[in-house]
């Protein structure tokens, strides 16, 4: 994948019947799009790790007021085809993420992740927000527009790619290189070896790091399917607010479950039950692949994709 600011200025137009429209909106539209999810990413990664799956209790009360009455507000449109299920975060507007973004109590953890200062990229966000604002309001934007915003992705596809070597594209150890200090790990990695026996047409694995933990199906016969976003974010149930992501191959067969460490012991546990079932590791597939399949569901933000390198490597 390009970084997000890697686009070329065009002065293109496009007709949609009689209408004339810009490719430079086009563009502006991806690339902020884009930029946005990986915000989102971002900001829910933090929290996760900051304070656990009930982080949206430390939202400072008016902001967590106003966004769960856009996420009551998005719900009411389930019959336009928007995904009116999941996360708090994802009804968030620019604005409000931004808001999230500069929260003390992540700082330290966007930090790490994807080496900027939240503070930093809620400022940049607020350059992109104005871009959208003159693209919500049917104008066509000038390639000096699109230049201005390429150099408000320049920080923003930095902090992005230090953030997928944490979470893609993450190392990781396998339960023989434990130490000692892993005690938080043991009684799920017992819980593994377990289930796996019950499933020894699977290829199955489980590996950690000081952030996450990784649950990892690797390809098997029957090839060439990818996961059913749908029927994967309904085995999961309440349970999909413990992780981080499945994390799904672009090119098919391969999907992680990745939760914080963070975790109780009982809470891992109960993801590596939903994990180890048919439901999810026979029954959650498709050969249908994710760009055909419905965007309200391939787009679950729950699902992130994966190159089968990384893509800088």
């Amino acid at each position: 994948m390009k970084d997000l600011a890697n686009f070329e200025l065009v002065t293109r137009n496009e007709w949609s019947g009689e209408v004339l429209i810009p490719q430079t909106n086009l563009i502006g539209y991806q690339r902020i799009y884009e930029a946005e999810t990986w915000l989102r990413r971002i900001c829910l990664a933090s929290f996760l790790l900051a304070e656990g799956p009930a982080w949206a209790i430390t939202v400072e009360p008016s902001l967590r007021s106003r966004i769960q009455e856009e996420t009551a507000r998005n719900s009411s449109r389930w019959y336009l085809g928007a995904d009116s299920e999941e996360e708090l975060l994802w009804s968030t507007t620019q604005g409000q993420l931004g808001q999230l973004l500069r929260q003390e109590n992540i700082g330290p953890h966007v930090l790490h992740l994807c080496g900027i200062p939240g503070e930093l990229l809620a400022e940049h966000l607020k350059s992109l927000a104005q871009i959208r604002n003159t693209l919500a309001h049917n104008r066509a934007i000038s390639e000096d527009t699109l230049t201005i915003l390429e150099g408000s992705l320049t920080i923003v596809t930095a902090a992005v790619k230090r953030f997928k070597g944490h979470t893609l594209y993450a190392s990781s150890n396998n339960p023989s290189d434990f130490e000692d200090e892993d005690h938080d790990l043991r009684e799920m990695y017992s819980e593994f070896e377990q289930g796996e026996r019950r499933f020894p047409d699977q290829q199955l694995f489980f590996t950690a790091n000081d952030d996450f933990v990784f649950l990892v199906r690797l390809p098997v016969q029957q090839f060439g399917r990818w996961p059913n976003s749908a029927r994967m974010s309904i085995s999961l149930g309440i349970s999909s607010h413990l992780l981080l992501c499945v994390l799904a191959n672009k090119e098919c067969d391969e999907l992680q479950f990745v939760m914080p460490r963070r975790l109780p012991s009982e809470e891992k546990i109960k993801v590596l039950h939903c994990f180890m079932t048919n439901e999810i590791l026979r029954d959650a597939w498709t050969e249908t692949s994710p760009d055909e399949q419905n965007p309200a569901r391939a787009c679950w933000p729950k699902l992130w994709f994966y190159e089968n390198r990384r893509p800088d490597a």
